[in-house]
Order: C-alpha cells, then sequence, then structure tokens
C-alpha cells in the first residue's frame, strides 16, 4: 500500500511543499481539483507553491462534457442524484430527534449507574441510524452501477480508459478541496478508487476527507445556526479508520463537552481528527507514521495531540 498525506487548507498557509518532502514517488504530479468545480484546473498558484509541474485530470468539466455526449447517463445521474438528496433530507429528520435525545441523556443528571447504560443505549441508535442510512446510500450507487453497466456508452468508455491511463502513469496524486459531494461523485464516476488506493496521494480539505470510509459533514458555528454532524456518504477507504475534520478550528465547539464527547463516541472506534493550517497526517499500510498540529477528539469530549505509532 502506498503512502497517504493528509493536510488542512491551503490558503491563505500553504504546507503542501512540505508535505511534499515526505514521499518518494518517481513520474508526473497529477492534480484531482474537481471539487473547485468552475475553477477546476486553475493550478498556477499550486504548482508555485511547490515549485514543480503539476497535470489536472480535468475530471469537472470532462464529466459534463461526457453527460452532453451519453444523454442516457446523464439521465441516470440526475436520478441518482435525485434518490440520494431526498434520503438525506429523510436521514436529517431522524438523526435530529435521535441526536437530542442522546446529548439530553448526556446532559442529564442522577442514578449514575442507570444513566450510564441508557447513555450507551442512545449512542448506539444514533450509530445504527449512520450505519442504516449508508446502507441505503450503497444501495442506490450499487443500483446506479447495474443499470450503467448494462448501457452502451462508448464515449465515456474512451475518456475513463484515457483517465486511467493517466493516473497509472503518475507518480503521486494531489486532492484538492472543494465541494466535497462534487469531488466524490467525479471520481466515482470515472471509477478512480482502485487505482488511487495504489498511489501515494496528498490530499486537503474536502480532499482529505474522501480518502476516509466515511464522509461527515459538521458545522457549530455555519452562518445559517448551529447544525448537526451528519453522515454524507462512504468515502473511498483509503486511509481507514480516520475521520477527518477540516477547518476543525473554526468549525467545531469546543466550549460543550458534551458535544464533543457524542461526536467522537459516535464515529468510534474510528478516531476524529483535526485538519487546520499546518496539520500533517501520514499513514502508510493504515498506520500512521507522521503527525504534525493535528488533535484527537476524545470520548470525554475534549482533545489530545495526534502522535505516530
Amino acid at each position: 500500500m502506498s503512502v497517504q498525506i493528509m493536510i488542512g487548507p491551503q490558503t491563505p498557509h500553504p504546507n503542501l511543499a512540505s508535505a511534499l518532502e515526505q514521499v518518494s514517488f518517481e513520474g508526473p504530479i497529477v492534480t484531482i481539483t474537481a471539487g473547485w468545480q468552475d475553477s477546476e484546473g486553475e493550478v498556477e498558484e499550486l504548482q508555485n507553491d511547490i515549485g514543480r509541474p503539476v497535470q489536472d485530470l480535468g475530471l469537472y468539466h470532462l464529466a459534463e462534457t461526457v453527460c452532453a455526449r451519453e444523454p442516457q447517463l446523464l439521465e441516470l445521474k440526475r436520478e441518482r442524484q435525485y434518490k440520494l438528496k431526498a434520503l438525506q433530507k429523510l436521514y436529517r429528520i431522524r438523526l435530529e430527534a435521535t441526536l437530542s435525545a442522546a446529548r439530553t441523556l448526556l446532559n442529564s443528571d442522577g442514578d449514575a449507574e442507570l444513566l450510564r447504560l441508557e447513555q450507551r443505549a442512545a449512542i448506539t441508535q444514533v450509530r445504527a441510524l449512520d450505519r442504516h442510512h449508508l446502507k441505503r446510500i450503497a444501495a442506490i450507487h450499487e443500483d446506479f452501477a447495474t443499470r450503467r453497466s448494462q448501457m452502451e456508452l462508448p464515449f465515456a468508455t474512451s475518456k475513463r480508459n484515457e483517465i486511467w491511463q493517466r493516473v497509472q502513469d503518475a507518480g503521486l496524486i494531489l486532492v484538492a478541496g472543494g465541494h466535497v459531494a462534487v469531488l466524490l461523485n467525479r471520481i466515482r464516476l470515472f471509477r478512480l478508487e482502485p487505482l488511487l488506493a495504489d498511489k501515494p496521494i496528498i490530499a486537503w480539505s474536502a480532499g482529505a476527507m474522501v480518502l476516509g470510509e466515511r464522509i461527515v459533514l459538521f458545522h457549530d458555528n455555519a452562518p445559517q445556526g448551529r447544525r448537526n454532524a451528519e453522515v454524507l456518504d462512504s468515502g473511498l477507504g483509503i486511509v481507514p479508520k480516520l475521520v477527518p475534520l477540516p477547518h476543525a478550528k473554526t468549525r467545531l465547539d469546543w466550549s460543550i463537552p458534551t458535544r464533543m464527547a457524542l461526536f467522537a463516541r459516535r464515529f468510534a472506534p474510528s478516531r476524529c481528527c483535526t485538519l487546520d493550517f499546518g496539520s500533517l497526517i501520514r499513514t502508510e499500510n493504515g498506520i500512521i507514521t507522521a503527525a504534525k498540529d493535528s488533535s484527537v477528539m476524545k470520548r470525554t469530549g475534549g482533545k489530545k495531540r495526534l502522535v505516530a505509532k
């Protein structure tokens, strides 16, 4: 298995160049900037930061071209997106009630023994809901894949093969941030998951999120008010047993320990790790071999420094 490095946001304090020093590779550097959407491929600043040329895959715009040429794929893709959005709304309704009960119990006073069992049961219910949601999402993706395999898509197949070859020839893959759902969607559309798993990768922000087993959206300080952390989808599973949390300093309210404790216990045994400016987590064969300026959310609601094993 190759090396994966997850780093924090790169604007306005990039640390991509220092992360690059921790990877040995031969071949071109290929970028995936699909999460930038209309700004995809604008990598001049990135190239200046690392002092090396990069080749962007152009997945976002290529997907638009493919869907324009293969209207049946576009229709199938739209149907999947409609189902995923509708399912996410239904999940949020159930999640609100389930999390509310768990928080109330974690904040309750009373007989410690009685409370402990009920608190565990409440957290178990939240985790069961998350698992159920992921199973429903997986079924939608499986249906999409099955129906897609039954279509004649010569243009899409040709472009997918071109992308595969470029990824196979790459020495290093950089996965940028941006819109996490768009980024994940484009990677899956071109079926890049198994190829990326065998490549050295440096990913930041949303790019780091897609490397995990689950993509968790969170924001305690959103403009529209406090939001419940929610599971959006399965990730690529390239970095196991970690939940990357970009922009954690501004998006998490550490002043409410019970809220953080519920977050940590909900996603255990995976470790919820912060990724802020200057953060770096290096993994190899699923083991953290280097860590800098990253914290792990504790079951008590506090945090501790992430250290390499």
